[in-house]
């Protein structure tokens, strides 16, 4: 069988789709949590991804404002915070899933302001605001590290059940997908005005 680099062959083989180039919605489709799938390629290849979206663009890029109001009503989010509530939510699901892991416990909604997660994210959207490129890319490359680690330590039958799904996939490549919609197109705009470096 031959197949093009990184063909995602988690799927039935005449019908491959590289989740690293395929359009968005042709991916968000496909059910990413059947059995067939292969969770962590999926994630590793939707990772690999994101971060090139950002490839070669400076500090002074990663501050600049997008151009939609919040989920909350609030200023545009930069670059700098749609990566940091990535990385933030990584580091809120490397304790969550680890104390489902000791207790059986996922969190609820309520947990987070009641269930309003755009508030909640809202609020949290310093230290990101203002934190260097560096530094974030730095963050969040350390907390998937962790969260991987942890993660892994569940079967995948438990991912995959409904309180896994909700709690471990959004920590992950879900959350990578959501914000691709918007920070692929936000950094090609980017580079088409000379931000990057």
């Amino acid at each position: 069988m031959t197949t093009t680099p990184h063909a995602d062959l988690s799927e039935k083989t005449e019908h491959p789709v590289d989740l690293r180039t395929a359009p968005l919605g042709s991916i968000r489709s496909r059910d990413l949590r059947g059995s067939e799938r292969d969770f962590w390629t999926d994630e590793e290849a939707l990772w690999d991804r994101m971060r090139t979206t950002w490839a070669g663009l400076d500090d002074a890029a990663w501050h600049v404002p997008g151009d939609t109001p919040s989920d909350a009503g609030g200023p545009p989010w930069s670059l700098a915070e749609h990566v940091g509530h990535i990385a933030d939510w990584q580091e809120l699901a490397i304790d969550y899933t680890r104390r489902a892991i000791e207790t059986g416990v996922w969190p609820s909604d309520s947990d987070y302001d009641d269930g309003d997660f755009d508030t909640f994210n809202e609020r949290r959207r310093e230290p990101w605001a203002s934190m260097p490129r560096d530094e974030i890319i730095g963050r969040l490359e350390a907390a998937r590290s962790r969260l991987l680690e942890v993660a892994r330590r569940l079967t995948l039958e438990t991912i995959r059940s409904d309180d896994g799904w909700d709690w471990v996939y959004p920590a992950l490549h879900g959350h990578y997908l959501d914000h691709l919609a918007v920070i692929e197109p936000w950094t090609a705009e980017l580079r088409s005005t000379g931000a990057a470096r």
